[in-house]
């Protein structure tokens, strides 16, 4: 039990942070500076020398965004003669403030139109920015070059040998890191939905938490895809892992979803066996969550496994249908468990055959026009940002010279930060006023700390490396702390230098100010993107990611799936966190227009719900036969008419006006609470065939839902304009005939008996899907 402790301690660590990510960038800025510190001192070496190293220390953990450490090696590698060299120009150019500015705003172009090329480019681009910020911060001249370079050297050598060199930094680890933190945050997961469970009521908290747990637990899963993505091994045992972990999430999520609709089912007052029921229910998943702890019960193993010799489905006697949904989820998921582990099978196990090339369909070349102008846009947002920073750098430069020609540089600092990771208005006035705050914060707290402990310099030093751990440890979307530990740490090296006031603090927050102003000031000027423009962007990225994966399903019936189905998954998820990072500004919690906060708040459930339906399609396709034409047939009917709907959507979402509709307020669930209100499709186990085309049916429901969301004027205004133009809208087709027939075909030829509604398919134009009247008839 003791022994237990310091495991069960860490995997809480690990569960906050997955993969210990952002530990191991808060030590390599931290290690390194302190190793840098060392040696250059014992070297006996100024102390701009020491503020040099020091500094590049901390830029390497800035930079460096890459999950594998060969790729940070890569970036590490470039960025240091890139530093070195902006260093060198700054120092060369302090005499002469109108010609630094000049190379600084030139510097700062390239600087962010490298960012096209990725987590590198933009990796490369601090790391020249960073270089010639630190000239004149320092205020260095061409004669002090020597020194200062030997100072980077010295830091770039500190943070490969404390950070890489024994053996923390390695791709196995690495991974085996993200692998726990998918089993801890998976255990949540399980832990949160038997309480549910043994509740015997839905309420608001526990929906809320499994909601929060499950969002985790995909942000879990997306760190090991890019994180694969990146490592150079062989793409069938990258496809095994990610099918295991894919399977897993996917089952876990349908067991929370089936659990919540158990939960919301009511229970007659003398009806004592559901309530027992459901208790055994939850303790059967608690001890599936134990099993994903080495070295503790397998009981449920060895259920799992004499259901599977007796080829009989598990059963709750004498309890609802919703509880035994939920038994057969359980075992699912219990499946899905036992392939996860430290090691991978071989991948010859699976058959895992060289991915054929198929032909494009012939609907497909409906939407390339839309793909073209979705890429022609991304490839022109580096252009139109490296524009509006230039510009904003202009007037920050200006202006903070007018302030103060000493430290003028902040403003250009404070302009810098606010593009990083924004697109839109509202993302860089966002992230302005998260700055704006964190430097008025941390310039309160720095003032308190650096008056309190001033006479003691190894103090100062400590706090200083404190809030280093801490600009480099907080989460991302916690940037207003991040820039409180900025302040704070500055008025640490402040006070070391013997340079702190609270004159230079004051000054600190007006240049800090003036350049958020500017930023915002040329977004709104300089080629403005709106968050709407942007959030229908990425709207129609994801539709057309989406389409990828449908055409994916369909090729895989016939060819291998482990590639293509596995590749569109993730750009999937991709494109679904690119528009909720877009709708960010919409959907803060902030946000004083609570009607378009809302909607854009439904418009983001509906698309996990797709999402979580399109994830579902592509863990379901991988465990199916590859020779049943006919079956092929079927699925490629129901696919054409989601294309056709996701085209119609398409063209709704990219010829939207800039201002909202007027419509009326809808009501934020939540995607698990969408999810779970779909009704109940059947009486007994579906087989892999006709989940399949459930979930195609799910996700051609979820559009129709999703077009009326994203503007309800919007259909009626194209068809006026249709009719006054003398052309016709297309009608598009109704889910019903074509997937009723096809699961109704699929349940003759699979599991005859298996009885399937098909009233409940029977949803689209009419929106029947809760419809208590197709209930009874089935």
């Amino acid at each position: 039990m003791v022994a237990r402790k310091p495991a069960l301690l860490w995997d809480r660590f690990a569960a906050v942070d997955p993969g210990l990510m952002r530990l191991t960038s808060a030590l390599r800025a931290v290690l390194g500076a302190a190793a840098s510190l060392t040696v250059l001192t014992a070297l006996r070496q100024s102390d701009t020398a020491l503020l040099v190293g020091g500094f590049t220390a901390m830029v390497t953990s800035l930079a460096v965004s890459d999950l594998h450490p060969r790729n940070q090696l890569i970036t590490l590698g470039l960025g240091a003669p890139l530093f070195l060299a902006a260093l060198a120009a700054g120092a060369v150019l302090t005499p002469y403030p109108v010609a630094a500015g000049i190379v600084f705003l030139l510097l700062i172009y390239i600087a962010v139109h490298v960012r096209r090329y990725g987590a590198r480019g933009q990796g490369v681009g601090i790391f020249g920015f960073m270089g010639f910020f630190l000239a004149q911060f320092t205020g260095a001249r061409a004669v002090q070059l020597p020194p200062m370079g030997a100072a980077v050297l010295v830091a770039f050598g500190a943070v490969v040998a404390v950070c890489y060199c024994p053996g923390f930094m390695t791709a196995s680890r690495v991974l085996a890191r993200l692998q726990r933190t998918f089993g801890v945050r998976l255990r949540d997961v399980l832990r949160d939905t038997a309480s549910l469970l043994a509740a015997g009521q839905d309420t608001d908290a526990l929906s809320l938490s499994l909601e929060r747990r499950l969002d985790r637990l995909h942000a879990a899963v997306l760190l090991i895809e890019d994180f694969l993505g990146e490592r150079a091994v062989d793409e069938a045992t990258n496809g095994q892992i990610l099918r295991h972990i894919s399977r897993a999430e996917v089952a876990a999520q349908r067991l929370t979803v089936l659990a919540v609709r158990a939960a919301r089912t009511p229970v007659a007052a003398d009806d004592l066996t559901e309530p027992a029921a459901r208790h055994e229910l939850a303790a059967q998943i608690r001890v599936l969550g134990h099993q994903l702890t080495p070295g503790t019960a397998t009981a449920l193993r060895q259920r799992q496994q004499d259901r599977e010799r007796e080829d009989a489905p598990a059963v709750l006697p004498a309890t609802s249908a919703p509880l035994q949904d939920c038994l057969q989820a359980v075992d699912e998921l219990a499946a899905a468990v036992r392939l996860l582990g430290p090691h991978v099978s071989s991948p010859t196990a699976t058959g895992a055959a060289p991915h054929k090339p198929a032909t494009p369909r012939t609907r497909a070349f409906r939407v390339r026009r839309y793909r073209e102008a979705d890429s022609e846009d991304r490839k022109h947002g580096p252009t139109r940002q490296a524009l509006q920073v230039t510009a904003a750098s202009a007037l920050s430069i200006l202006g903070g010279h007018l302030l103060s020609p000493d430290h003028w540089y902040w403003a250009v600092m404070a302009t810098w930060v606010v593009f990083i990771n924004t697109e839109s208005t509202g993302e860089v006035l966002l992230q302005s006023v998260r700055r704006l705050a964190g430097t008025v914060l941390g310039a309160v707290f720095g003032y308190g700390l650096a008056t309190l402990v001033g006479p003691y310099g190894p103090l100062l030093l400590v706090l200083l490396l404190v809030c280093m751990f801490g600009i480099f440890y907080t989460p991302s979307d916690a940037y207003w702390a991040v820039t409180f530990f900025i302040t704070g740490g500055l008025s640490m090296l402040l006070a070391l230098l013997d340079t702190f006031s609270t004159d230079v603090l004051v000054l600190r927050v007006q240049e800090t100010a003036l350049g958020v102003s500017c930023g915002v000031l040329a977004t709104v000027v300089v080629l403005p993107l709106t968050v709407r423009r942007a959030s229908d962007e990425e709207l129609v990225h994801f539709l057309l990611v989406l389409s990828r994966l449908l055409y994916a399903t369909t090729r895989s019936l016939s060819t291998d799936p482990t590639t293509s189905l596995i590749r569109a998954a993730h750009e999937l998820d991709q494109a679904l966190e690119s528009f909720r990072k877009a709708c960010l500004p919409l959907t803060h919690p902030l946000n004083p227009q609570r009607a378009r906060r809302d909607r854009a708040r439904h418009l983001l459930e509906l698309m996990e719900a797709g999402a979580y339906h399109a994830r579902s399609l592509a863990a379901v396709t991988g465990r199916l036969p590859q020779d049943d034409d006919e079956y092929a047939a079927h699925v490629a009917a129901a696919v054409d008419r989601t294309q056709e709907r996701m085209t119609h959507l398409i063209r709704l979402a990219s010829r939207r006006p800039g201002t909202a509709s007027p419509s009326s307020r809808p009501k934020v669930t939540g995607a698990l609470s969408l999810l779970s209100d779909e009704p109940r499709m059947r009486r007994g186990r579906l087989s892999p065939q006709q989940r399949l085309l459930l979930h195609i049916d799910r996700l051609d429901t979820t559009l129709i839902a999703l077009t009326r969301a994203s503007d309800p004027a919007a259909p009626a205004a194209e068809h006026t304009a249709a009719s006054s133009a003398g052309g016709e809208v297309p009608s598009l087709p109704s889910p019903a005939a074509d997937v009723a027939a096809s699961i109704s075909w699929t349940a003759a030829h699979t599991r005859p008996s298996v009885r399937i509604c098909p009233a409940d398919h029977a949803v689209g134009a009419a929106d029947t899907a809760n419809s208590p009247g197709r209930a009874a008839a089935c």
